[in-house]
């Protein structure tokens, strides 16, 4: 049951976790914050050190923030080349205003909407925020949400069986990842049927 969730062998699991985090942001499928709840119910048994596991699922997602920094850059620079007179919408001006004053709690709140940290993240690069402002709070807001999904599957590995805070980790993956494909196919079908027939 343990290597469904994550590898038994500690730097295999830390590895996994790092990567997962930092994919999360192009692959908003991918369940970071579920292997973050596993990996704390794991620590509570002694297998990994929870201190290391929410250090390296932070820098793992702040590494995917950068880079979906990056990104929003150099959509910014294609679309400057495309369409050099584009003024954005009124509400688009708001939101992005908003993201511009507020990077910290942007990216805190984004945590935890799907696809809101590829949203807050390339929005910020679109929009040329201050790289050093924009690294320290991206860095801020995922130790804020590593350190409880670590502490919270501590918690729960402490008095809920394992296999059970395992099982339920398995349970999660598999509900996000039919979520997405559900709205995948949904999508897919929408846009078929608005395609009008020749």
């Amino acid at each position: 049951m343990l290597d469904i969730v994550l590898p038994s062998a500690p730097l295999a699991a830390y590895l996994v976790i790092w990567l997962v985090s930092s994919l999360d942001l192009f692959i908003p499928i991918l369940p970071p914050g579920t292997l973050l709840l596993a990996g704390g119910a794991l620590a509570a048994q002694g297998d990994l050190n929870p201190i290391l596991l929410g250090t390296i699922g932070a820098f793992g997602a702040w590494t995917g923030d950068l880079a979906g920094y990056r990104l929003g850059r150099r959509i910014a620079r294609g679309l400057a080349h495309l369409h050099p007179e584009a003024h954005p919408r009124k509400s688009e001006s708001r939101w992005q205003g908003w993201i511009m004053r507020h990077a910290f709690l942007a990216l805190l709140i984004a945590r935890y909407l799907p696809a809101g940290r590829t949203v807050a993240a390339t929005t910020a690069g679109r929009l040329a925020h201050p790289w050093r402002a924009y690294t320290l709070a991206a860095l801020t807001a995922e130790l804020l949400w590593a350190g409880p999904a670590v502490l919270l599957g501590y918690l729960g590995g402490q008095f809920i069986p394992v296999e059970f805070m395992l099982g339920a980790a398995l349970g999660g993956i598999v509900l996000t990842v039919l979520a997405a494909l559900l709205r995948h196919r949904r999508t897919a079908r929408r846009n078929g049927s608005a395609i009008p027939e020749s």
